[in-house]
């Protein structure tokens, strides 16, 4: 049991730090002047 919780556990900081690296992307200057579809695309990519 305690080996599916070590792997959850990794996969949750895993997920997150993606997500966390997504909500730094979109809050940078970078994604200024970019269209809507430009954005969704670059998400659907990660």
């Amino acid at each position: 049991m305690q080996g599916s919780t070590s792997n959850q556990g990794m996969f949750w900081s895993q997920a997150r730090e993606l997500f966390e690296q997504i909500v730094s992307w979109l809050d940078s200057d970078s994604i200024c002047g970019l269209e809507h579809s430009q954005i969704e695309s670059k998400l659907l990519e990660n």
